[in-house]
């Protein structure tokens, strides 16, 4: 009997904080939280492909550089931390590739497409009890 009253209540801890976590997922997304999901058309290019990406952020982020032919270089960056990504596929159109921040669950928090030719710089600002994140796509 005592068992069972145990089981009950970590299940009911669980949901709470499987609720708790999926409300602070659609927190993260504001409105500078930009989610791209159609990739710009135009022409692609196929070879080495390397871009830098600057931390402007005060904290930690994790993220990934994805090319159209799924290649893809991921990172772990410090507060004001860069670092240089090369990869070798082909780009998506306009010779772009996809950027995606993530939480530290990996689940994405800001998406864009972007050229390698400039560094691309994160930011992160304070809203109530979320982040919103700005990223210098191009």
């Amino acid at each position: 009997m005592m068992n069972a009253r145990r089981l009950i209540a970590l299940a009911a801890l669980a949901l709470g904080l499987l609720t708790a976590c999926e409300e602070q997922v659609t927190q993260v997304e504001g409105p500078t939280n930009r989610r791209e999901v159609k990739p710009p058309s135009g022409p692609e290019f196929t070879g080495d492909v390397c871009v830098v990406v600057r931390n402007r952020a005060p904290f930690t982020i994790t993220g990934r550089v994805v090319m159209k032919s799924r290649e893809r270089a991921t990172f772990r960056l410090s507060r004001n931390e860069a670092r240089r990504l090369c990869m070798s596929g082909t780009t998506y159109g306009n010779y772009t590739v996809s950027f995606v921040l993530t939480s530290f669950v990996t689940i994405p928090v800001f998406s864009c497409y972007t050229t390698t030719e400039q560094v691309i710089e994160v930011f992160a600002y304070r809203s109530a009890d979320s982040w919103l994140y700005n990223v210098s796509c191009h």
